[in-house]
């Protein structure tokens, strides 16, 4: 790799790092406050944010990516554009596709490790980012217990907690009713009590203190009365439910098992089929879309010194927005449900995608190449008249 090379990927990485930097952590940093209102409203564990977050990496790491890549990319031009490199490289002959080269071989490495991203990474994080959210919302980090609300643990058990300290998982006011299948009760309230569960969340135990036991018959008479200082007690907690294997949704399926299920026999009547494929083509595409960036994101980002447009960045990455969100939100969704083929709603668009890109590249590059030789022309040598009545041309001053 020559020393030209080497610039143009310095160039490039600095701002490719930072952007990508900045764009994932943004698009995490939103998340983790919805994912914190969550799981402090189903009482979860606060640690499950963290691994949540975790598993949400892969995602926004695949969409900023490709934002990433070609900002990286239009600044780096942009740069040398404005501070006349360009033109000097241009001029010891090194065109833009020459300099070009180091920029696609970085492209390739970060289209093949896009491929791996959403094609194998992807689906385990989706899949195990579900899986945590499932399992706060159905109980298995522990049983949810509002207070000041009375609330059915088992068809046989009801329980109401006053003030509850969840570090300490410790409540006031307990009140607690179990019902037998003979239509007897029994009614317990205690002052304070430590409430917590079995490592295998099978049973809820209680530690009351200061309490009094009421056995009622079927009829509600009561029978007689316990007063305790301490008392122990276990309860039968319902089985947690389970959550469904990976595969059942197109996203958490890796490549490999996408493509074993469409060439499976009679795969076409499996339910599976049409977001199986939808998901296949798209995850060919996604990683494609790094060959097309280098191309918009000199388009947008070559320009002249004396007329410098701003609005040019701001107009390739509104383009490429626009691109991955139809891509992602119409294509997909268009090609998964069978509304339209993948071949059209999917590639149609990139190819639409490439060509703006072609067409916007080569009105961007003759304009800056008009802009240099006005700019050349306005600087060219002049002739200015000698003395008045030297008549020898050869002795005259030229400027």
């Amino acid at each position: 790799m020559g020393l030209l090379d080497r610039y143009i990927l310095r160039s490039v990485a600095t701002p490719l790092t930072l952007s990508l930097a900045v764009a994932a952590m943004l698009l995490l940093i939103e998340h983790m406050l919805r994912l914190f209102d969550f799981v402090l409203a189903e009482q979860g564990p606060v640690d499950v944010v963290w691994r949540m977050l975790a598993n949400l990496v892969p995602h926004y790491l695949s969409l900023a990516l490709p934002l990433g890549a070609f900002l990286g990319v239009l600044l780096a031009f942009r740069n040398l554009s404005m501070s006349s490199e360009l033109d000097a490289m241009n001029s010891s002959g090194a065109s833009i596709g020459r300099l070009l080269r180091p920029v696609y071989a970085l492209l390739l490495l970060l289209a093949a490790f896009d491929f791996f991203l959403v094609g194998y990474i992807k689906p385990y994080a989706r899949y195990e980012y579900d899986k945590i959210r499932f399992d706060v919302t159905s109980g298995a980090f522990g049983i949810k217990i509002p207070q000041g609300e009375f609330v059915d643990i088992t068809d046989d058990v009801t329980i109401r907690l006053g003030k509850v300290d969840a570090a300490a998982k410790e409540a006031t006011d307990i009140f607690l009713e179990m019902r037998e299948k003979k239509g007897r009760r029994t009614i317990i309230t205690a002052e304070k009590g430590g409430i917590s569960t079995n490592p295998e969340i099978s049973r809820l135990l209680l530690k009351l203190s200061k309490g009094r036991q009421l056995f009622i018959d079927n009829d509600g008479e009561r029978l007689r009365t316990l007063d305790f200082d301490s008392f122990d007690l276990e309860i039968g907690l319902p089985a947690i439910a389970t959550f469904r294997p990976r595969g059942g949704e197109a996203d958490e399926a890796t490549f490999t098992e996408i493509v074993r299920l469409l060439i499976a026999p009679n795969a076409r009547s499996s339910p599976l089929w049409l977001p199986y494929r939808a998901q296949f083509h798209w995850t060919i595409i996604h990683p494609l879309t790094f060959l097309t960036l280098p191309i918009l994101a000199v388009a947008m980002g070559v320009t002249s010194r004396r007329k410098a447009s701003n609005l040019k960045p701001v107009l390739g990455v509104a383009i490429l927005i626009v691109y991955h969100e139809l891509l992602q939100e119409w294509g997909l969704v268009s090609a998964a449900l069978g509304q339209i083929s993948p071949y059209v709603s999917m590639w149609g668009l990139f190819a639409a995608f490439v060509t703006l890109s072609v067409v916007i590249y080569r009105g961007s590059v003759d304009q800056a190449r008009n802009a240099r030789a006005a700019e050349s022309r306005e600087e060219e040598t002049v002739r200015v008249p000698g003395a008045e009545g030297d008549s020898d041309p050869l002795r005259r001053s030229v400027v």
